[in-house]
């Protein structure tokens, strides 16, 4: 079972290395930078970022009450521009 814990120490590395190698200061600089070019890097994959987002924070709403939870993800909503940009995600 993987717990929240054992991601949060997963992620730590990550923002860690890309912290290193982009120059990022602060860990909250690190971790928009991080976001905004994996952005870039799924517009040149031709991957849809914002249902990969979308994705995402369903995964992390859902592990926030059950490390294990297998439920269907929530509708998420992203906002740009006031303009809506509603994702659901049916990657799993």
């Amino acid at each position: 079972m993987t717990t929240n814990r054992q991601r949060a120490l997963w992620a730590d590395a990550c923002v860690d290395l890309y912290a290193d190698i982009a120059g990022s200061h602060l860990p909250e600089e690190a971790i928009a930078d991080l976001i905004a070019n994996l952005g870039h890097y799924a517009q040149r994959e031709r991957l849809d970022f914002l249902k990969l987002v979308a994705c995402a924070i369903g995964h992390w709403h859902l592990e926030q009450t059950d490390e294990d939870s297998i439920d269907v993800l929530p509708t998420v909503t992203i906002l740009i521009g006031g303009e809506s940009q509603t994702s659901e995600s049916n990657i799993p």
